[in-house]
C-alpha cells in the first residue's frame, strides 16, 4: 500500500502594502505609490493606476513597476472630468506571482468641474417626448397614418363596390 501526501503551495502568500502620497510638481499632478511588504520596500512590483468614474474605474495609463525604493511614480493628468473637483485615485497590485491581489483609494481635489449647461431643455429635439418633437417629425408620422388610413378605408370601399356591381349583373 502507498500512501502519499500532497502539500499545497500558492505562490502569492505574501501580503502587500500600498500607501499613496499626491503632490503638485512644477504644475504636474504627481502620485506615488509606496508598496512595502512586511515592513521593506517592495522593489520590481508593477502597480496600476485608475479613477473611478460612472460605472468601473479608468485606467490612468500603463502599469507602472516600483523602484528600489519601493515606490511607483505616476503623472495624474490634469483634464479629468468631476462633479465636484474630488477624484477617487486607486493604486492596485494584481496577477503578480509572489504578492496577494492588493487595492487601496485615496481622494484628492484635481478633477475639473464640469458644469452641465441645460439652458435648452425646453427646446425640440430628435430625443424629445411628444411636446418636443420636431415638428417634421410630428407631421410625417401624421401623414403616413392618414395614409396607411385613407388605404384601408379605399380597399373597403373597393370591396363593397365589387359586391354592389355583382348583384347588378345576376339581374
Amino acid at each position: 500500500m502507498l500512501l502519499f501526501s500532497m502539500t499545497a503551495s500558492f505562490a502569492q502568500d505574501k501580503e502587500a502594502k500600498i500607501t499613496l502620497t499626491f503632490a503638485k510638481v512644477d504644475s504636474v499632478n504627481v502620485c506615488k505609490a509606496l508598496v512595502t511588504s512586511e515592513g521593506s520596500p517592495v522593489i520590481e512590483i508593477p502597480v496600476n493606476l485608475s479613477v473611478k468614474r460612472l460605472f468601473s474605474n479608468l485606467a490612468l495609463g500603463d502599469a507602472v513597476s516600483t523602484d528600489s525604493t519601493g515606490v511607483a511614480t505616476f503623472e495624474v493628468p490634469q483634464d479629468i472630468p468631476s462633479r465636484d473637483g474630488k477624484l477617487t485615485i486607486f493604486a492596485k497590485i494584481e496577477d503578480d506571482e509572489n504578492y496577494m491581489n492588493t487595492e487601496t483609494s485615496g481622494e484628492v481635489n484635481w478633477g475639473t468641474i464640469v458644469v452641465s449647461d441645460n439652458s435648452n431643455i425646453n427646446e425640440r429635439s430628435i430625443a424629445a417626448g411628444r411636446n418636443g418633437a420636431p415638428i417634421y417629425f410630428i407631421i410625417s408620422s401624421l401623414l403616413v397614418i392618414g395614409l396607411v388610413w385613407g388605404f384601408l378605408i379605399y380597399s373597403v370601399l373597393q370591396v363593397f363596390k365589387i359586391k354592389r356591381l355583382g348583384t347588378i349583373n345576376k339581374d
